[in-house]
């Protein structure tokens, strides 16, 4: 069996920086080595703090994303190497258990108990136990390092633009599409599809997108609000995309949903006619959003 390289991290964004310790993974596939890609069963952070940072990515996306591009999931459960020492996680876990030969991590990486293991310890163990050892270099962005933490801060202030180039791809989501109170498609003329997004996911600025939406393997212009609607008297918060050139059923079905830039903040309308005009307003600027990436 072919030894693994292995790429370690928590990869919480799968941003531009984590790509680029897995593009290094893939690189000793020249070797004869299996890419793969570390994927711990929770966020550390959830079981060492009972929190974990908001989701950017799903872990299904993540596994998704990883077979798609060569690159073998490796699932560890992080609550039963928590108090393993740096040695122990190197020498039992990744060469005994998995035989690793090639490790690739950035330059910021903790291991071991209590985040006793770095990048110089991960060094000197992988010479110690004939491993090869590769250090990702850091992925830069207007002057400071891409983390997932920026991009959050982002998100959550409606930048989508700068998020997305963090990520380097559209911030996306495909989340079941249920059923609604379908005022959208009755009142205002705009049928949604209305999709709810899982606790732990990341909390967007309530507002209004510029978007794209695939169906069917097509992608179409969207437009999707984020919020809870207090025009309507709305209390729950859920994404709503109006899929334009698209005309179809499409509950139960899931369906990915690409951001590509923030239009306006949710705000509450005097009137259904004061909101139908706003929306219009918002798809004609969500149109001319879309045309100008193609």
């Amino acid at each position: 069996m072919n030894k693994l390289a292995l790429a370690l991290g928590t990869f919480d964004g799968l941003h531009r920086g984590h790509l680029n310790v897995l593009n290094e993974a893939k690189a000793f596939a020249f070797d004869g080595f299996v890419p793969a890609m570390l994927m711990f069963d929770a966020h550390p952070q959830s079981i060492l703090k009972g929190v974990a940072p908001p989701l950017l990515i799903t872990k299904e996306d993540k596994e998704d994303f990883a077979r798609q591009n060569g690159v073998l999931p490796v699932h560890i459960s992080f609550e039963e190497i928590r108090n393993l020492s740096p040695e122990e996680f190197l020498r039992d876990i990744l060469v005994g258990k998995y035989n690793v030969g090639a490790v690739v991590c950035g330059e910021n990486f903790l291991f071991g108990k209590d985040g006793g293991g770095n990048s110089k310890i991960l060094c000197e163990l992988c010479e110690k136990y004939g491993v090869i050892y590769k250090m990702a270099q850091s992925i830069q962005y207007k002057g400071e390092m891409i983390s997932a933490t920026r991009i959050r801060e982002a998100l959550a202030n409606g930048d989508i633009k700068n998020a997305n180039e963090m990520l380097g791809r559209k911030f996306s989501y495909d989340f079941l599409v249920v059923e609604g109170n379908k005022i959208g498609k009755k009142i205002l003329g705009f049928p949604t599809i209305n999709q709810h997004f899982p606790a732990g996911f990341i909390n967007l600025k309530h507002g209004v997108y510029a978007s794209q939406s695939t169906v069917d393997g097509k992608i179409y212009p969207s437009v999707t609000n984020f919020g809870c609607h207090p025009t309507i008297g709305g209390d729950k918060v859920l994404s709503e995309t109006c899929i334009l050139g698209f005309e179809g059923d499409l509950y139960y079905q899931k369906i990915k949903v690409e951001l590509i830039d923030f239009i306006r903040s949710e705000k509450k309308f005097t009137s259904k006619d004061e909101l139908k005009a706003q929306i219009d307003a918002d798809t004609k600027s969500a149109i001319e959003i879309f045309n100008s990436l193609v």
